[in-house]
Parts: C-alpha cells; structure tokens; sequence
C-alpha cells in the first residue's frame, strides 16, 4: 500500500478544467515533484491533498486511510506554502508550535524540545522570541518549515517554498528541505515550475500540462527519454530539438529526412519503423548529442551559428538552419574557437535521437 496516493482527481474551476483524471503514488520516503507551466494544475492537485481544495471527483489516500472528504485539521500532513502563512500576532516559538499546541495530544515539554531542536537545525534558535514582522523573508520561510518539521505528519506537502527567494537563499533550504525529508522518511509531495529544483530535489519528477500528467519518472528519464513532445519541449535547458521529418526506408534501414540533413536512423529502429508505416514523424535532437562533424559527412547538419554561451563546465551553441534554430551543448573547450556567424557542421550521436508521432505527438520507442 503506498502512502500517499491520488486516484483519479478531477477538479473545475468554472468551465476550466484544472485537473483532468490525475492519478499517481508517492512511497514511504520518496520525494516526489509536481512539475509544470504556470496553471498546469500543480497546485490545485496540493490543495486538494492538503484539503483546501474539494475535488469533483477521485479519491486522495494517505496510509490505509481515504481521507478525501476530512478536513485539513485531521489529515495529519505537515505543509509549507509560497505563501508563508504565519501567524503576524505570533513569535517566532508561537508560529512554530502553534500546530502541535491546537491539536492538544502533544505534552508542553515535548513541544518545547521539538521547537527548540528545529530552530538549531534551521538556524533559528536566537530568534525564537523574535516578532515574525521583524525577519526577512528568507528567515519567514525557515518559520514555516520548522513548521512542518516539528509535526509527525503522515507526509509533507510544499507548494513553491522557495520561489519568493534569492539562489542563495533557495540553494540553502533545498538542502534545509531534503534533510526534513530524510529525517521524517515519509511521502513529500514538492510542487514547482523551475526544472533545476526539481532535478535536485525529485527521485521521481511527474510533469503536468492542461491538468494531466504527462510522464512520471527520475529526472533522468523526461530528459533521456520524453513520453511526446511537450515533455521533450519542456524539459531540459535547453530542451530537445524538435524538426518535422519524413522517414525514408533505405537498404533495410531508416533514414529521417528534414529540410537540414538527412540523418541514418539506428537499426533498432527498423523493426519498431516497418510495423508504424507512416511516413511524417517529428524528430527530436538531444542538445548533447550534438558532435563536430568534419566536411565530409554526408549526414551533417549545416548552419550559421547564432550565439555562443559560454556556461561552467560547458557552452551552448546556437545554429540557425534553413528552418529552425538549434541549441547544442558542448562540454567546455569541445566548442573550439566559435564566433556567431561561423559556420558549423554537426552531427548527431545516434542514442540522442528520439521520435515521435506526427499527429499523437506520443514518443515511439524502438
């Protein structure tokens, strides 16, 4: 039994459908990322976990309880928001222990100690009597998630905690966050739209658009291997080169043509190729596997770069072809001595090719 799972939500907000049919399960100890485009429903998919939200349909499980229909008070999560939700009347100690002290089952001393020991964790302990108008907003958001941290929830909800703050101050409570979550071993739900906290911080990432997972899987996999082609578009930065392509078979095997080269398909492709029988597919190009190709390869792709961005440890390459603008990346020095408005002949390395249906946009799969 998993110990948060989501079954089938639907929710509408008007006559927008904000969460359409969203099923997924987050095991004892995993972190889990709710990642996508503003008003991809992320967010409403954590209010309706956390019971802010009713849904119009489905079921939200937590252990071996249903506890859609409870209120939030009594589904024992523990939960920090964008929006730090402390109490402006309250000290810093008030804040933090407020949730315990409501519930009534926790003895004052054992609140004191637990407090006390999330503050020295979060680097709060000389501001425990400090009004929460006096802190900073980075000091306001460690508030919140010594909140949570003092709780023994059954799982942990975060709904953009660190978007309101400067990298400094995210890069320290991404590690604030995953040490809470190591600590409790139980179900983190993480929602966000910035793909560098989520491939930090996910063991499995769920990508979501229009209200509907796209692909659950590691961070690895949506880049290595898109489920379609929003998944690939979105994904990575820069994300995965899409061209519209015709599949010509040659000799046995396959070959996809675009307006900027032709490009020989692996043999594992073959069988996958003969049994799809169409022609128009769209290809996709991992940034990386992008190769220096020498004058004469005949299946290189040809252009004129258009920008160079030199970035640690690799460059990002920009060529403009006949049709599109392609981004490569190279690891630093492998670029050579590039200037915009050279030209560059690349090829591409065969398992940095993917494929997908024209009309689906779903991946195939060799």
């Amino acid at each position: 039994m998993p110990s948060l799972e989501v079954r089938g939500l639907v929710k509408r907000l008007g006559d927008h459908l904000a969460v359409d049919d969203l099923s997924f399960t987050v095991d004892d100890g995993e972190f889990f990322v709710l990642l996508g485009p503003s008003g991809c429903g992320k967010t409403t998919t954590l209010r309706i976990i956390c019971g802010l939200e009713q849904p119009d349909a489905g079921e939200v499980v937590v252990g071996d309880r249903v506890v859609t229909s409870l209120p939030s008070r009594e589904r024992n999560l523990g939960m920090v928001f964008q929006e730090y939700g402390l109490y402006p009347s309250m000290d810093v100690f008030g804040n933090m222990a407020y949730g315990l002290q409501a519930r009534g089952r926790t003895p004052k001393d054992e609140i004191e100690r637990r407090v006390r020991a999330a503050a020295d964790r979060l680097d709060l302990g000389a501001l425990l009597t400090s009004p929460i108008t006096d802190l900073s907003g980075g000091e306001q958001q460690r508030v919140a998630l010594g909140r949570a941290m003092v709780k023994d929830a059954d799982a942990y909800l975060f709904d953009e905690p660190l978007s309101n703050l400067d990298p400094k101050l995210r890069y320290r409570l991404r590690r604030d966050i995953l040490a809470l979550h190591r600590e409790k071993k139980r179900p983190s739900v993480y929602v966000t739209h910035d793909q560098t906290e989520a491939f930090a911080m996910g063991d499995v990432v769920a990508v979501l658009a229009n209200g509907r997972v796209q692909q659950i899987g590691p961070p690895e996999e949506l880049v290595e291997r898109p489920a379609n082609v929003f998944v690939a578009g979105f994904v990575g930065s820069p994300p995965m080169n899409l061209l519209s392509a015709r599949l010509a078979a040659t000799d046995g095997s396959y070959v996809a043509h675009s307006q900027n080269a032709a490009l020989p398909l692996p043999p594992a492709w073959t069988p996958t190729l003969r049994e799809y029988g169409k022609e128009q597919v769209t290809l996709g190009i991992r940034p990386d596997a992008w190769v220096r190709a020498s004058d004469g390869d005949e299946a290189a792709v040809v252009g004129e770069v258009a920008d160079v961005e030199p970035l640690i440890g690799e460059t990002v390459v920009r060529l403009r072809t006949a049709d599109a603008t392609l981004a490569a990346i190279f690891h630093a020095g492998e670029e050579g001595d590039l200037t915009p408005g050279d030209t560059l002949r690349m090829g591409v390395a065969p398992e940095g090719l993917r494929l997908f249906d024209h009309d689906s946009e779903q991946a195939l799969v060799p």
